[in-house]
């Protein structure tokens, strides 16, 4: 029962923000609007680079497809920006107040940050479909079975997780260091090179798409490949691989967690 009450609780948070979000609609229609133009050019640049490539699996069309949503549904979410909810209470002396309440401190500023962008994702995402199936025409989905799809979805959700946790970390290094902000942009901008945001993983060499596939950016490399036909062969292993990497980035936040705690206790943070 107890268990069920902090589900509820967290429920609660993420819905409480989602109802701020619903309270702006120029800021939705904006920033789905200025995410299609991104799109729009991010499809322009992907056409170069399929013109340079002689040998590429994966069709043009699935490759655009595949990165769209991928900025819609994870990077719409925005779970690395838990990392400035959570600077901003570390600077402002806020954490040890929290830390009597039952439920996760940091769980709650996830659900906080997911439930602020829910209807944002909704609305670009939805966005996105009619733009790209303007632009590009429709993927190739003659490989997609309901397997596949649920093994992708445990990878969007897997990438989820992994990201919420590893930012939530980035965030709680504000204990130590006077300006978290630099190690932030930096693993940012390392996950979004290496996980396929900028290049498509099918555009790499194959020794380097293998190194990718297994490392611990494999999890965000994955949920950028909904439509790549690749993926299906890879998809046990690569589902495999991001669990254990997952794990390891969750219990590495939980540790880092237990550090801040007995600091907290030992001179008030």
């Amino acid at each position: 029962m107890h268990r069920l009450q902090n589900v509820s609780a967290y429920w609660h948070v993420m819905m409480m923000s989602a109802r701020e979000d619903r309270a702006n609609p120029v800021r939705l229609i904006g920033s789905a609007a200025l995410g299609v133009m991104r799109m729009i050019l991010l499809a322009a640049i992907y056409k170069i680079a399929y013109a340079t490539q002689s040998h590429v699996s994966l069709p043009y069309a699935n490759a655009v497809w595949s990165i769209g949503l991928y900025f819609a549904l994870i990077i719409g979410l925005s779970t690395r920006n838990v990392f400035k909810l959570i600077d901003r209470e570390v600077k402002t002396g806020g954490v040890e107040a929290v830390l009597v309440r039952p439920i996760d401190w940091r769980l709650t500023k996830v659900c906080m940050q997911i439930g602020k962008n829910l209807l944002e994702v909704a609305i670009t995402a939805t966005a996105f479909i009619i733009a790209l199936a303007i632009i590009v025409g429709p993927p190739d989905m003659s490989f997609v079975t309901p397997g596949f799809i649920a093994g992708y979805l445990l990878l969007m959700l897997l990438a989820i997780i992994a990201s919420s946790a590893l930012f939530v970390t980035v965030g709680l290094t504000a204990f130590w260091l006077n300006d978290a902000m630099p190690t932030y942009r930096i693993v940012d901008k390392i996950i979004l090179v290496f996980g396929g945001a900028f290049v498509p993983i099918a555009l790499l060499p194959q020794v380097v798409q293998d190194v990718v596939r297994y490392s611990p950016f494999g999890v965000y490399a994955a949920s950028t490949q909904l439509f790549n036909p690749g993926l299906v062969k890879h998809l046990m292993p690569t589902i495999i691989s991001s669990i254990i990497w997952t794990v390891i980035t969750v219990l590495f936040c939980n540790w880092v967690w237990a550090r801040v705690q007995a600091k907290i206790e030992v001179n008030g943070g």
